[in-house]
């Protein structure tokens, strides 16, 4: 197995892979291309509609059948397992197998044209000529795109806590951008999430922090109630990694105060939170 036709997301994992070469060969052009060069191609508006259309169906259509094709491995794998099955029985499996994988490749050659027949004759010649040195080029830049963001990904999960919605919703953000070939600009944002995090930043000892310092305010249960829920909420909007290892501490202390029923304690300590949140 070897290059699929990734950017469709398609399930392919079981055809070869010089079917997919065999088609591009020929003539037809694959999405990842195509966005490679879309600046040099001026795609209008009704072109980009009809390139996302197609391809959001595709990747629609695509999870049923990877699945039918996944269950009929299976069952053929089991098959073959038992001793007892005789050559008819596992040929008429891989007949079934054999027809699932046949429905991927309908689906994929429907795609490829699909997205070949929005472009005119000059954009389809253009795209051949200018993508395929995009792409050679883009490969390096996608391997440190990855690099990168796996950095940034074991960074945060060094710190054992999820990441905030804010992280996820930059991080889903580029992800996109990578999917859809975009490489400069997911490079381009992935450069200013982890300027954002200060990633660089957690080789600097943690200070620890001495809670009695900070003023209580409000200990009344409800108050402490609605302080801490709010700053749940404000805590999802974090990106820095420093502030997030911070406040580790704080969830700590809290937990044992918590336990402890130390109200006096727990207004310190969402006092002393909600003012490194202000910040």
């Amino acid at each position: 197995m070897k290059k699929l036709l990734c950017c469709l997301l398609l399930a392919t994992a079981s055809l070869p892979a010089a079917q997919v070469e065999d088609w591009l060969k020929s003539g037809l052009l694959h999405p990842e291309m195509i966005a490679s060069v879309r600046d040099e191609l001026a795609l209008t508006e009704e072109q980009q509609s009809k390139l996302n259309s197609q391809l959001s169906e595709a990747r629609a259509q695509a999870g049923p059948l990877e699945q039918a094709v996944k269950e009929q491995q299976k069952a053929l794998g089991h098959l073959l397992q038992d001793r007892s099955t005789s050559a008819d029985v596992a040929a008429a499996q891989l007949s079934r197998l054999l027809e699932a994988e046949a429905a991927i490749k309908q689906l994929q050659l429907r795609a490829l044209i699909s997205v070949r027949d929005v472009l005119t004759p000059e954009q389809l010649a253009k795209a051949k000529k200018l993508g395929p040195p995009k792409l050679a080029a883009g490969g390096g830049l996608e391997a440190q795109v990855k690099e990168k963001a796996g950095k940034l990904k074991a960074a945060v999960e060094a710190l054992g806590v999820p990441p905030t919605e804010a992280m996820k919703y930059r991080g889903g953000e580029i992800e996109q951008l990578i999917k859809s070939g975009q490489l400069t600009e997911a490079n381009a944002k992935l450069d200013e999430l982890i300027k954002d995090s200060h990633f660089k930043e957690l080789d600097a000892p943690v200070e620890k922090v001495d809670f009695a310092k900070f003023e209580p305010g409000s200990t009344a249960l409800e108050t402490l109630r609605e302080r801490y829920e709010s700053l749940q909420v404000a805590g999802q909007e974090i990106i820095s990694l420093p502030l997030l290892r911070e406040l580790l501490q704080a969830k700590t202390a809290f937990e044992a105060a918590k336990e402890t029923q130390d109200a006096d304690k727990v207004g310190r300590i969402l006092t002393y939170v909600e003012g490194k949140l202000k910040k």
